[in-house]
């Protein structure tokens, strides 16, 4: 049997380790002893996958923020959905411009990496009178 894994950081990608696997997630290496705090970049993890023991490694995936098991843990996650249109009218009578903008709130459960990557805004062309 095996599980998987949805990993977040510098991708989003789902690896697929045993069930026996041991997983471990920390730095790199750790900071300095002489640093106040880490760096930006000292603050992503390393995710390491070990068979058995520590001396049988089987992975380790550099530069990520984080992780889940996609069999053990649901997700869900508040999406705001935002619709908006502006107007704009200059003529003889002088410049009009007026706004409007709609907001709903959802919650949407399944992977999350299908809401990462944001969809791309459609362009319309104003159309000539």
């Amino acid at each position: 049997m095996s599980r998987t894994l949805l990993v977040f950081g510098d991708k989003t990608f789902k690896i697929t380790v045993p069930d026996d696997a041991k997983i471990t997630f920390g730095p790199w290496s750790p900071p300095n002893a002489k640093a106040d705090c880490w760096s930006d970049g000292e603050k992503r993890g390393t995710l390491r996958v070990y068979q058995g023991g520590k001396e049988n490694i089987l992975a380790v995936f550099a530069g990520v923020t984080g992780f889940r098991d996609m069999s053990a843990i649901s997700y869900a996650e508040e999406v705001v959905r935002e619709e908006g249109a502006t107007i704009w009218r200059d003529d003889e009578h002088g410049y009009m411009r007026s706004s409007s903008r709609q907001a709903t709130k959802a919650w949407v459960e399944g992977d999350p990496a299908g809401l990462i990557e944001a969809p791309k805004p459609r362009v319309r062309r104003a159309r000539k009178a």
